[in-house]
């Protein structure tokens, strides 16, 4: 085996470790189940990497969901960025972005389409719900120049009055 194919490898052992890691703390965080053993496992994670990996998986989801899909996912991805946010909103918010633009579903989309999306929202509105309070302005005016170079500028009905 080549040097850079081992490092792939644990590269991938690595991130498949973080997701799993995450996915936990948010199924935990639900439950109101103790979190701190799993916690402590991310507590040296450089979060910059994973923030970029999920802002590919977010931009590929764009394509599919659209503007109103993508708001939250959206707003998540700048709280978790944020250098104030914490290891437990960040592993949460990563769980949800991740579980939300990857294939695996609990509730399969293409068995019970409407059915199929609930999952996703569910975990995207409770993490959204649990970091509210980090979402600034500053944040919003972001999601909003981002929505707007995708998918171009919104307009309003007061916007096509005048």
């Amino acid at each position: 085996m080549r040097k850079e194919q081992l490092y792939i490898g644990n590269n991938l052992k690595l991130l498949v470790m973080i997701l799993t890691i995450c996915l936990l703390i948010l199924v935990y965080t639900i439950l109101g189940k103790d979190i701190q053993p799993l916690l402590e496992r991310l507590k040296n994670v450089d979060w910059k990497g994973y923030c970029d990996k999920a802002w590919t998986g977010i931009k590929a989801y764009a394509k599919k969901g659209g503007r109103i899909m993508c708001e939250p996912l959206l707003k998540l991805w700048f709280v978790l960025d944020d250098p104030r946010t914490t290891t437990w909103e960040k592993a949460m918010i990563y769980a949800a972005i991740i579980y939300t633009v990857s294939p695996m579903s609990i509730i399969p989309a293409y068995l019970y389409r409407f059915l199929g999306i609930l999952d996703e929202g569910a975990a995207i509105f409770y993490v959204i719900n649990k970091v509210r309070n980090k979402m600034t302005p500053a944040i919003e005016t972001k999601v909003q120049y981002v929505l707007d170079e995708w998918f171009g500028p919104e307009y309003t009905v007061s916007d096509a009055k005048s």
